[in-house]
């Protein structure tokens, strides 16, 4: 009756362990990797151990070591899916092979064994991995966790020890980006082109991020059929302007793109693009001067005396408009082009306080993820605080906006204008640099054959050397030229046609000083000079103390170079 009665108890006891393990009471095991040991002696007894398999991943479970190992027959180890209604079996008996688990899983260690007291014990091994982990291009942080390769020293941390961006040179893999992404752009814009339209209304955008992202080719026929087609273009829009006249913006942008890729906006057939620009530009809302004062920069033009008052006003300024920061930083861009040609073009006070804290205002708006907003705000601030020298500024992360645009670069998203604003910082420019564009090796357009070809109807006049106060020696030509050129150009062709009007001429403090014709040179012991005289006849001959090359002739015109004693 006895030995019945503490039978029941011990059935009692397994089935109480049993509620245990069924009703979820078993240890939770939390970790990713580790072992799990236990000894235990009894006739009856049950322990388990629930693990959390992580999303993405696996764990496999290693047998490591069990005992008794005689028999399985009274003690086990049992491993199986929480869901699934699946068990492995662990003993002395059978072989041990490695088990993959997908999901949350339970290990139950028992003993039942009516008759004797059995001693058991066992030690298993776990460790979990994240199945993306075995995918190309991919860092493991841990075992459970990993990210693309791409984000590795990126320079914002992924992994929860920081292990993504320990011992990196941050600096030589975004160069690395950089180059590949702009590569990448440079062959996106290139499969939009099409040989007889170029990239239609984007044409001027287009040439602009091209020659700012790479080195141009003057030798390349597809660059030189792109520029033709850029002032293809051009003259169709200035042929149209009587009647769907040009902004400010849209001058801006031809404006631009001929400066960039050396083409001379001053004297385009037969237009001068600047002059237009900046004629246009005092009848422009203020919105949109930013850009024009910018390109104005650009083309080394003397900017209006309300420049900088302009573009102080759109820096202080707390407009509620989201577009606004576009805006100030274009405002930014043109300070920038104007501080670096502070001397030459700055026509009024620059605004120096307004300057700076705009730049700290445009930092201090920077994003978690490294942008300013939109992938176009954030190109356009990105520009602007490269244009004021602050990529190395550390009270704002530049790597990490540069990062965030190649991201953006990379989607499926990307269009027209976020590749015409990101491709320049790619190459580590912005739009002011249009400005530095380095034109000395490129051959030149011969000035004589360009006024030639210029358009529109032609007129004649006639130009003179005349040598020695009483007219010791004249020479004079008859030419047929183009309508609306300057005194400068008609010295060309004549030298063209003859040599004896050979002439040598420096531009000094932003005007032409003719020194030398026919070998003559101004003779300051002397007192003798090469003097500029303008008329109709020789009664109406006036002196000119004007540049030649800023004086536009009518038809009927006579032009003299007379070499003389000067009288001041």
């Amino acid at each position: 009756m006895l030995k019945a009665s503490y039978f029941i108890f011990l059935l009692l006891v397994f089935v109480c362990e049993i509620c245990m393990i069924t009703g979820d009471r078993c240890t939770l095991v939390t970790g990713t990797s580790g072992t799990i040991a236990n000894e235990k002696e009894g006739h009856y007894y049950s322990k388990c151990w629930r693990f959390r398999v992580p999303l993405n991943s696996i764990t496999r479970v290693i047998m490591e070591s069990f005992n008794p190992s005689d028999t399985c027959e009274y003690t086990k180890v049992e491993v199986y899916p929480v869901k699934e209604d699946i068990k492995y079996l662990f003993c002395s008996d059978n072989s041990w092979k490695p088990i993959v688990l997908h999901s949350d899983f339970i290990v139950e260690h028992t003993i039942t064994n009516f008759y004797d007291i059995t001693s058991s014990g066992f030690s298993i091994k776990y460790e979990s991995e994240n199945t993306l982990c075995s995918q190309d291009n991919i860092f493991k942080c841990s075992d459970v966790m990993c990210i693309p390769r791409s984000q590795v020293c990126d320079g914002t941390v992924q992994c929860p020890d920081g292990i993504d961006e320990k011992g990196c040179d941050n600096t030589a893999l975004l160069d690395r980006r950089m180059k590949e992404t702009r590569r990448a752009g440079i062959q996106w814009l290139k499969k939009r082109w099409s040989h007889s339209a170029g990239w239609q209304e984007n044409t001027h955008r287009a040439i602009t991020a091209l020659f700012l992202a790479s080195e141009r080719n003057d030798k390349n026929v597809e660059e030189k059929l792109m520029i033709k087609q850029l002032e293809v273009q051009a003259l169709v829009y200035l042929l149209r302007k009587e009647t769907d006249p040009l902004t400010a913006n849209q001058l801006s942008m031809f404006v631009n793109a001929l400066t960039v890729s050396c083409q001379n906006p001053y004297k385009f057939y037969a237009n001068d693009l600047v002059k237009l620009l900046k004629d246009q530009t005092e009848v422009s809302s203020l919105i949109a001067r930013p850009g024009a004062y910018l390109t104005l920069c650009n083309a080394g033009e003397t900017l209006p005396v309300n420049a900088t008052h302009d573009l102080g006003n759109l820096l202080k300024s707390d407009s509620a408009y989201s577009f606004f920061l576009d805006i100030q930083a274009v405002a930014i861009m043109a300070l920038s082009c104007l501080q670096v040609n502070n001397e030459r073009i700055l026509n009024g006070f620059f605004p120096h306080t307004e300057y700076q804290e705009a730049l700290t205002k445009l930092k201090q708006l920077q994003l978690e993820d490294g942008s300013f907003g939109t992938i176009y705000t954030t190109a356009v601030v990105t520009q602007a605080l490269l244009s004021a020298g602050q990529q190395n500024s550390t009270d704002w992360n530049y790597n990490k906006a540069v990062n965030h645009l190649i991201q953006q670069f990379n989607s499926s998203t990307i269009d027209f204008l976020a590749v015409y604003l990101i491709l320049p910082i790619l190459n580590g420019k912005s739009l002011p640099h249009i400005g530095n564009t380095d034109c000395s090796t490129i051959m030149q357009r011969d000035p004589v054959a360009e006024a030639k070809d210029k358009l529109g109807p032609k007129m004649r006049v006639q130009y003179s050397l005349y040598i020695g106060d009483e007219k010791d020696i004249v020479h004079t030509i008859s030419l047929r030229i183009p309508v609306n050129i300057t005194v400068f150009e008609v010295m060309q062709l004549a030298q063209e046609a003859d040599s004896k009007y050979k002439f040598r001429a420096k531009k000094s403090a932003e005007k032409l000083y003719i020194y030398d014709i026919k070998g003559i040179i101004n003779d300051f012991e002397e007192g003798k000079f090469w003097l500029l005289y303008i008329g109709k006849d020789t009664e109406s001959m006036t002196h000119t103390n004007k540049s030649p090359d800023t004086i536009i002739l009518q038809d009927g015109a006579h032009i003299v170079m007379w070499y003389k004693k000067a009288h001041i």
